[in-house]
């Protein structure tokens, strides 16, 4: 069953592709954060209709547009008559003068596009509309801020409850990875701009909350936002035969949490 995290955030079972969280806003609404690959689509709407009961799921928060994040969102939103909201950079103009997830071409080199390419029924079937592009910092539901965190993809946004956990609690996406050894930064193939990506991961860490949820992982419920700064000072090393092996099993854990059927676990 979904496990909740703190008081008003719920993880998410039986999804898989990302972390899928439900999180109660300040006037007793529903928020869902990301939404995995598009066969978690009923686990989802069914976890938060039991969960939330007669309050109504106003939004779908996508930290950014990878399809391990976003390919349930339109189904999701149908069902639960959410709006989807996403990082402007991440977004299309449709030809009636809205907006969608933008689909990209395979970019060379680049791990997202790859895997888009050879992973196909995990895709979206159909465009995936949004609602509320997201530009700017806001307060995109009651007690929960928007904070563009740019650099992962053009449109990476980081969402932050204010009103719980103790000081408030980050969803990620993938500004890191949440192993049991501590917190890792994404590949920098990874990274549509690395130095970017960087940047923002220092300027987040100023300000995080002690709570963090992150995309792949495990919660982290104490020192959060002290990990994140320690880990944004530290330069990025190069693959050495003192690191090989540390690296090869965080690789190995991500791909666990990316296929896997998620069963909340606990760090």
């Amino acid at each position: 069953m979904a496990v909740e995290v703190v008081p008003g955030v719920w993880w998410l079972e039986r999804t898989r592709g990302c972390n899928v969280y439900l999180a109660r806003a300040a006037d007793g609404t529903f928020v869902i954060v990301d939404a995995g690959f598009r066969s978690c689509a009923d686990a989802i709407v069914e976890q938060a209709r039991r969960i939330a009961g007669d309050a109504p799921v106003t939004h779908l928060l996508l930290t950014h547009d990878h399809f391990d994040h976003v390919s349930a969102a339109g189904a999701v939103s149908r069902a639960l008559g959410a709006s989807v909201a996403l990082g402007r950079g991440d977004c299309e103009a449709t030809s009636e003068g809205g907006w969608q997830v933008e689909h990209r071409p395979m970019r060379t080199g680049r791990l997202q596009g790859i895997a888009q390419r050879l992973l196909p029924p995990l895709a979206a079937e159909e465009p995936i509309p949004v609602h509320i592009p997201i530009d700017r910092r806001c307060e995109i539901a009651p007690g929960i801020e928007a904070i563009p965190t740019p650099g992962h993809t053009p449109g990476s946004t980081c969402f932050v409850m204010r009103h719980a956990g103790d000081g408030g609690v980050a969803f990620v996406g993938d500004l890191v990875i949440s192993h049991r050894d501590g917190l890792a930064r994404s590949l920098a193939a990874a990274n549509r701009d690395d130095a970017a990506y960087l940047e923002m991961l220092r300027a987040f860490a100023a300000e995080a909350p002690e709570v963090g949820l992150a995309g792949h992982g495990y919660p982290v419920r104490h020192r959060f936002g002290q990990a994140l700064r320690e880990l944004a000072e530290l330069p990025r090393e190069p693959l050495n035969a003192r690191n090989a092996w540390r690296r090869f099993r965080r690789i190995a854990r991500f791909n666990m949490f990316l296929w896997m059927q998620d069963q909340p676990r606990r760090r």
